[in-house]
Parts: C-alpha cells; sequence; structure tokens
C-alpha cells in the first residue's frame, strides 16, 4: 500500500484543522524522509505532520538520539521543522499519516511539535485508526458536503491524542532559550512600553504559546514580570538620585504618577518618598 489523497481548499476559511493530505506505507520497507529545516516540501514549512504507527516498526532521528516506534506510537511535527525518520527494513511500519493546517493550532495543541517532535503513545490504537481511515473514505470519494465532516473527523483525532496520548521523549530546552532572551529584552527595555505580543515575537511564538511556557519558566506572568523590572528600576532610582518621583515614573514605564504610586505602594507596602527616606545614605 502507498497512497496519498489530497483535499481541495476548503470553502470555509477558518476550520480549527483541517487536512492538507493524508495517506499511509504499508509493506514499504524503502519508506525514508529526509526533509531540511524550513522545507517548503509538501508546504511543510506552513503544515502539521502527524503519523501513527499501526504495526511493524520504524525509527525517528532527532539531533540527540534515534526513536524506535511500534504499534500505538507516533510523532508530530510542527510546521518548518527539520524532520528524519523512517521504516525498518526488516519489520516496516504500517503507518498513516495527516498533513494539516487550521487556526490557532498551537493552542489546540498546547505547543506540541514546535521546539523538536512529539513523540507520543496511546495505549489502544484502533480509535486513532478508526478516525485516519474515515478520513481516508472521505477523501477517497470527496464531494463538497464532506468538508465539515473531514474537519470534525480531524479535531477529533487531534483532540482525543490530547487527553490521552503519553510523551515518549523528553522536551529540549530550545523554548526555554528562546523565552529567556525574551525576557531579559523585557527587563533591558522596561522604561519603554514593551508589549507581550512584542515579547512572544522576539522569541518566534504565538501569545497563547509565550505566555504558557513563560508562566512555567519564571512562575509569574508576563506583566507581572514586566511589572517586577520596573519596580527594580524604580527602587534603584529612588534610593541612588534625587530625582522626582515623577520623572522616575515616567523613566521606568509608566505614564501617570499615580498609577506608579499605586503599584509601587501595592508591591512594596510604602510610597515611593516612603521607600526613599528609608534608603537614604
Amino acid at each position: 500500500m502507498r497512497e496519498h489523497i489530497f483535499f481541495p481548499k476548503p470553502v470555509f476559511p477558518r476550520h480549527v484543522c483541517y487536512p492538507d493530505f493524508v495517506g499511509g506505507y504499508n509493506e514499504y520497507p524503502e519508506h525514508s524522509v529526509n526533509r531540511m529545516y524550513r522545507t517548503t516540501e509538501n508546504n511543510l514549512d506552513q503544515r502539521y505532520n502527524l503519523h501513527l504507527v499501526l504495526s511493524g516498526k520504524g525509527y525517528l532521528d532527532t539531533d540527540n538520539r534515534t526513536y524506535e516506534l511500534t504499534r500505538g506510537q507516533g510523532f508530530l511535527y510542527g510546521p518548518g521543522m527539520r524532520q528524519i525518520y523512517r521504516s525498518d527494513h526488516h519489520d516496516p511500519w504500517d503507518i498513516r499519516w495527516v498533513h494539516f493546517y487550521g487556526i490557532h493550532l498551537e493552542e489546540l495543541l498546547d505547543g506540541k511539535g514546535l521546539d523538536e517532535p512529539w513523540l507520543f503513545g496511546v495505549a489502544d490504537i484502533s480509535p486513532f485508526e478508526t478516525l485516519v481511515e474515515t478520513m481516508l473514505q472521505l477523501g477517497r470519494n470527496f464531494e463538497v458536503d464532506n468538508e465539515f465532516a473531514v474537519a470534525s473527523t480531524l479535531y477529533g483525532l487531534l483532540t482525543r491524542l490530547q487527553s490521552g496520548a503519553a510523551r515518549l521523549n523528553e522536551p529540549v530546552n530550545i523554548a526555554a532559550d528562546k523565552i529567556r532572551a525574551a525576557a531579559n529584552f523585557i527587563r533591558a527595555h522596561c522604561n519603554e512600553p514593551v508589549s507581550l505580543q512584542q515579547a512572544a515575537s522576539i522569541a518566534g511564538y504565538s501569545t497563547h504559546y509565550f505566555s504558557r511556557m513563560f508562566n512555567v519558566i519564571f512562575g509569574m506572568s508576563f506583566s507581572d514580570f514586566l511589572l517586577e523590572c520596573r519596580m527594580l528600576k524604580a527602587k534603584q532610582l529612588l534610593a541612588s538620585t534625587g530625582l522626582p518621583v515623577k520623572q522616575i515614573a515616567l523613566e521606568t514605564g509608566f505614564s501617570q504618577t499615580s498609577y506608579f504610586s499605586k503599584c509601587f505602594r501595592s508591591q512594596e507596602g510604602m510610597t515611593p518618598i516612603e521607600f526613599r527616606s528609608i534608603h537614604k545614605t
């Protein structure tokens, strides 16, 4: 079996998820893929790539190691990812795949596959096999009215994976490094009107994924981190300069002195003037 089924562009433009094409290989030991980073092959710079192993075995390579995948396991690559995987020559995998896209997929998939392939396993592959087979059948005999059934079938597959699949590979720290770099930018420019969208763009993520990961890494929200940076700078200026409170408010990113004083009292339990009097040298 070697099957590729392509779907026409959907009429409704805002599906949460929609397949570009689906397919499968069986008894094909030569199946081997080696795609470069940001490849445009099969539009994979804009598509997710999901594979499910129904039987046999194969392998997926990362920079750090090679993973063996067997029945009930699979992997997901996000858009633009380096992709290296292959069937075992002696026990070739029976595999099904879906290349897909959609609206807000980072949120739906909780960021899986963006920094590294997500390798997963499920206790029972049968429901997932049924859903993929349904998409294949809809594609083989595609009619215009099938569009919504195709989208809902893929949505069911992805949400079932989200709730029932266990991760096989430990996450690496690529996301953490990017978000720490964004945090350093925030700290260095906290006197400017730094937005969540700007910080997320620096890291290269959506605002949803950036916010979630930022909270995981720093134990606080983006807005709390920004406020902390501004308070530290304000305390430094209060203790080491004679600048008026109004000027300090402006130099630490606050447009209104009253709001600065309110935030300062909330954070420090005292007014800026009281803080300055305690820390006079």
